[in-house]
């Protein structure tokens, strides 16, 4: 990003959770309830990556019947932990969300 550092958090966006390490997740609700989230992260050179996680068995990873998609476990609501661990395509980054932390891998 030519050494410019983005906003953060991402401008407009809802930030639901901030999970350190410049980490912060929004959750997404589809036909009534939570079924996944978008997940923000600041890069090395201050530019954000982000991703999607669909949560097991919620209605928006049901939707895609015959076609299986990867979903993330919900061990825990509060304070949230997944499982497994989140790796960005994008980036590599990689780590756990564990007791509403990011833990890096």
């Amino acid at each position: 990003m030519n050494g410019e550092e983005s906003a953060w958090p991402p401008d407009g966006e809802r930030i639901d959770i901030d999970l350190g390490d410049d980490h912060l997740l929004a959750f997404a609700e589809y036909e009534g309830e939570r079924s996944g989230a978008s997940v923000w992260h600041r890069k090395a050179d201050g530019s954000i990556c982000a991703g999607w996680i669909a949560f097991e068995g919620r209605a928006w990873a049901r939707s895609f019947t015959g076609n299986p998609i990867a979903t993330w476990k919900i061990e825990q609501e509060d304070p949230l932990t997944l499982s497994p661990s989140l790796l960005c395509r994008a980036c590599g980054d990689h780590g756990f969300v564990r007791g509403g932390r990011w833990v890096r891998a």
